[in-house]
């Protein structure tokens, strides 16, 4: 494979101003915040849309509604979902993983790293699965709609090898992103796996965003490069077949799609930063459409929106909302956590908002695409 390269960037260029908007929000991420249970929430649910987007981008039409109903009759039935939900069941486990070796500070590109992402996406699958879960292919492939030809079995090792070392370097900070969308576009054009490297690739860049600071584990809406790709998948594939001569053109111009797709997509990021901006502007007209869709009691409604304004709510301080005893405090709400629509919280204990499967969910969800803050992947 030919080595990997940084292009030469233009500093009085587009690509330039996009990094160093970039870089103005991973010194924001870095700042120390309070884990606000809304936010996390929220953070919850776009990871679960995230999951649901990467699947989308390889064909499967599962919609939200879709998989909230099969997870629901999945876990009262004890049966295992349907394939296509399973999937995006998969893909979310796979990003729990990543979430928690930085949490524990242990993540690191490698080999076992990339051969666990595949295996928690693709084991079990019947559509999109892989008969070798968590192994490099031994057979040639081709990439459907590609003129590329992916590298021989027998070269992949030495290519992988090649790209976990240049995704290890240490990097300028001002060539981190790059870095970022190098490592992408090469792992797609060495294909080392039979199936399953589209969503691979993408775990793998939301590993590499996370463990360089552009996205915090506190932060409502986390950066992450499926929202990208997935605002027009075309455009996604696209622009990773320019680049799949590995010419210095090629290579720049997919640079410049990827990180300018970043930037534009900062704007989500900051605004859903401020829980009162996620209380009034996403979650109260969410609520709204839910008791006018007979989803939700407006009594219950009421106690929603007061859990969500103050974030984090112990029984008394509910008193306004629901009148009456303790004991008939906490049956109400016992119907409410049993419903996921409050979820408990620690430190201090408490009630927060669940947002995510649930019969609020759909609700958010299109309140978030009036707002602007989904990629058209998810529309159909």
């Amino acid at each position: 494979m030919q080595p990997i390269v940084f292009p030469h960037i233009p500093f009085d260029g587009s690509l330039a101003s996009a990094l160093f908007d970039l870089e103005r929000v991973r010194v924001d991420f870095r700042t120390e915040r309070l884990a606000d249970p809304l936010t996390l929430e929220l953070r919850r649910l776009f990871q679960g849309l995230t999951s649901i987007m990467s699947a989308r981008i390889e064909g499967n039409r599962t919609t939200v509604a879709d998989v909230i109903a099969e997870t629901r009759r999945a876990q009262s039935t004890g049966e295992d979902a349907q394939d296509a939900v399973r999937e995006i069941l998969q893909l979310e486990e796979a990003t729990r993983y990543i979430d928690r070796l930085v949490e524990e500070e242990t993540l690191r590109i490698s080999h076992k790293l990339v051969r666990d992402l595949h295996q928690l996406s693709v084991n079990g699958l019947e559509r999109e699965g892989d008969p070798h879960p968590g192994s490099y292919r031994t057979t040639p492939v081709a990439i459907s709609g590609a003129r590329h030809i992916p590298p021989e079995p027998a070269a992949i090792q030495a290519d992988m090898d090649q790209l976990i070392d240049f995704a290890n370097q240490d990097v300028l900070s001002q060539q981190q992103l790059i870095q970022v969308a190098l490592v992408h576009h090469r792992f797609v054009w060495i294909h080392p796996f039979a199936n399953g490297n589209g969503r691979v690739s993408r775990l793998l860049t939301y590993a590499m965003l996370t463990n360089r600071g552009y996205t915090s584990p506190s932060d409502a809406r986390p950066l992450n490069p499926t929202a990208v790709f997935g605002a027009d998948r075309q455009a996604y594939y696209d622009n990773l077949a320019v680049a799949d001569s590995l010419s210095e053109d090629g290579t720049l111009a997919w640079c410049h799609y990827m990180i300018r797709g970043l930037r534009d997509d900062l704007f989500s990021v900051t605004q859903l930063s401020d829980r009162l901006f996620i209380a009034d502007e996403v979650f109260a007209p969410a609520l709204n459409a839910a008791v006018a869709g007979g989803d939700v009691k407006e009594s219950d409604a009421n106690v929603l929106y007061e859990v969500a304004r103050r974030g984090k709510c112990k029984p008394g301080d509910l008193r306004d909302v629901l009148p009456g005893s303790p004991s008939s405090r906490s049956h109400k709400l016992k119907k409410l956590l049993d419903a996921n629509l409050l979820l408990k919280v620690r430190n201090p204990a408490g009630y927060g908002i669940g947002l995510w499967q649930n019969q609020l969910t759909i609700h958010v969800v299109r309140r978030l695409d009036e707002l602007g803050m989904l990629p058209s992947v998810l529309k159909d």
